[in-house]
């Protein structure tokens, strides 16, 4: 059984082939549209779909969608494979949600942690009973050089590089310096507090500046590139099933 996965966010598009649990093709472009769909059913046979969008604008692939497979638009109803707890459902970023599904899936039975490293940094705990409780949501990597930029006369706007040091000799690097270990503490942070609570807590880091920090996080953790594709497609398999 091969699933379509379509992960829609504010910059990136992302497209997935996921066959029993594993992906077999993957793109992340600024835009997916039918075109991109119809080329990849040359290739696979698509059985199923699932859509998670933060934008608005996806009534056309929905509908083109629906008419052709058992097809799944992620929202606050759609059944899940874990319990909900999170008070504004209908706040709640889909993203956030299949990393959930995820992490519960990827460790059963343990409290998770999961650090998304993307637009936003957010974090989500799921318990050891299977229960999605929330976490926090702060600006993203880039977002914060635009921030600096923006609100300031004389902050020049930057992209991200890798640096060795953390006295900047320049508005530039004390920038660098500012937004890199501040992100490196945050998520320090927000580990050692959990852990203070949940001894045993497993830790997965995924999103899109994943590579820039993993080796800058203490302790042991689990860097998962696709965890959003793999939650999409659990979700979606959950539901065929129902």
């Amino acid at each position: 059984m091969m699933n379509l996965i379509l992960d829609f966010g504010n910059t990136c598009k992302k497209l997935a082939v996921v066959s029993e649990r594993k992906t077999v093709f993957f793109i992340t472009q600024s835009h997916i549209g039918i075109d991109d769909i119809v080329a990849i059913e040359k290739k696979y046979k698509i059985r199923n779909a699932i859509l998670s969008s933060v934008i608005n604008d996806t009534q056309t692939i929905e509908n083109y969608l629906t008419e052709k497979y058992t097809f799944v638009k992620l929202s606050e109803k759609t059944p899940l494979p874990v319990k909900n707890v999170y008070r504004t459902k209908d706040t709640l970023g889909s993203d956030r949600l299949a990393c959930a599904v995820a992490a519960q899936n990827l460790f059963p039975e343990e409290n998770v942690l999961v650090l998304q490293l993307g637009t936003c940094i957010t974090s989500d705990f799921i318990t050891e009973e299977g229960v999605y409780m929330g976490g926090s949501i702060s600006p993203g990597m880039e977002m914060r050089f635009k921030a600096l930029h923006h609100f300031s006369d004389k902050l020049p706007l930057i992209e991200y590089q890798s640096i060795d040091y953390i006295t900047g000799q320049s508005s530039e690097e004390a920038i660098l310096s500012g937004v890199i270990h501040g992100i490196i503490a945050e998520c320090n942070y927000l580990i050692a507090n959990y852990k203070s609570k949940y001894p045993y807590l497993k830790v997965i880091v995924t999103g899109g500046n994943l590579k820039a920090f993993e080796n800058a996080i203490k302790g042991e953790i689990t860097p998962f590139p696709e965890l959003v594709i793999s939650g999409l497609d659990l979700i979606l398999y959950y539901n065929v099933e129902r």
